[in-house]
């Protein structure tokens, strides 16, 4: 009302805060697992698509790989990119990295119903505890919280590596390049293989 003095922004942002933790805790309880015996990718269910992610550390000191597919119930791929970044983050930081970019490149898109898959337990958990973190990957958090409400809806789940195959590939990729890569719906013939992988997996299945 005209007269009365707006909310601090400090305010409003605790207030988003919150909101997006509400909203990732809603849809991820507890972190969500494949069954110990789960070998190969799974799909996501009917009317969802399933966001892998991982992130890869090169020998070099200062560089990194970040990977992320979209993939629908069927394993068709929607979206994949392969970025490779700068800097001398830990394992867990560039996973939440890993994380943040698929979610950017995911809402960019256009998708709005998600699964995100990773096999960095220690990150989910960090993320869907609402628990503030500090330094570096307290920022990144942060982040995807503030992203995570730009999704109808957000779970997040956690896989062995062996269920993470493409994401992996994607990341390490990443350190062999100078440039962000992006494809769509059709991958180039080294990411084929990985991902027909899939696919037959789910067929045997």
């Amino acid at each position: 009302m005209h007269g009365q003095k707006g909310r601090h922004p400090d305010d409003l942002y605790a207030t988003a805060y919150c909101l997006s933790i509400e909203f990732i805790s809603a849809n991820t309880v507890p972190v969500r697992t494949h069954p110990p015996s789960s070998t190969h990718w799974c799909p996501p269910s009917l009317g969802k698509l399933k966001l892998n992610v991982d992130g890869a550390c090169s020998t070099s000191v200062w560089k990194r790989g970040l990977g992320a597919v979209v993939r629908n119930v069927h394993g068709d791929l929607m979206r994949a990119i392969s970025a490779p970044i700068t800097g001398c983050f830990s394992a867990k930081v560039t996973e939440l990295l890993a994380i943040r970019e698929g979610l950017q490149f995911a809402w960019e898109t256009g998708y709005v119903s998600l699964v995100v898959e990773t096999n960095a337990k220690n990150a989910i958990n960090d993320i869907v505890s609402g628990i503030e973190a500090f330094g570096v990957a307290g920022g990144i958090i942060n982040d995807i919280h503030m992203l995570s409400r730009n999704f109808d809806s957000l779970s997040f789940v956690f896989a062995p590596r062996l269920c993470n195959t493409v994401a992996d590939r994607l990341a390490k990729f990443a350190l062999g390049s100078v440039s962000i890569d992006v494809w769509l719906e059709e991958g180039p013939p080294w990411l084929n293989v990985f991902l027909q992988a899939d696919v037959d997996s789910l067929e045997l299945s």
